[in-house]
């Protein structure tokens, strides 16, 4: 008999994806100030400006493609563009407020905070013109 849903392991992958990448920016945006590379300057954007819509763009798609994959919350799937974006934002400021407070030499900084928070908007609009495109 053939199944039409994927096995149980392969959807635990999709959100894996999500999780490694919310890590990964953990551990990147807590590490001591000393310890981070120089980052080129741009004339037009700057680079951290930039880095920081990326990530959170990234984070936004894995984060849209893995709840848009799994069936046990059909809720989840419903509003998984709003939740993502609540999500992202809340993310990205907890990572500003832990910056300010861990004493890492980091500062947290409100334009960072709004970086992300286009990052993830540009990310999930992408993702609605993708799933528009396909179906």
């Amino acid at each position: 008999m053939l199944t039409t849903t994927a096995p149980p392991t392969s959807r635990r992958a999709f959100v894996a994806l999500p999780v490694a990448w919310a890590v990964i920016v953990l551990v990147l945006t807590l590490t001591p100030a000393n310890e981070m590379p120089r980052t080129p300057e741009w004339e037009l954007l700057s680079f951290d400006t930039a880095a920081h819509a990326a990530v959170f763009f990234l984070l936004a798609v894995l984060t849209c493609f893995s709840t848009g994959r799994q069936r046990r919350f059909p809720a989840l799937r419903t509003h998984a563009f709003w939740l993502v974006l609540v999500g992202c934002v809340t993310f990205g400021a907890l990572i500003e407020v832990l910056q300010m407070t861990m004493n890492l030499g980091r500062h947290g900084e409100w334009s960072d905070l709004i970086s992300d928070s286009i990052g993830a908007i540009l990310g999930l609009l992408g993702m609605a013109l993708l799933r528009r495109w396909w179906q």
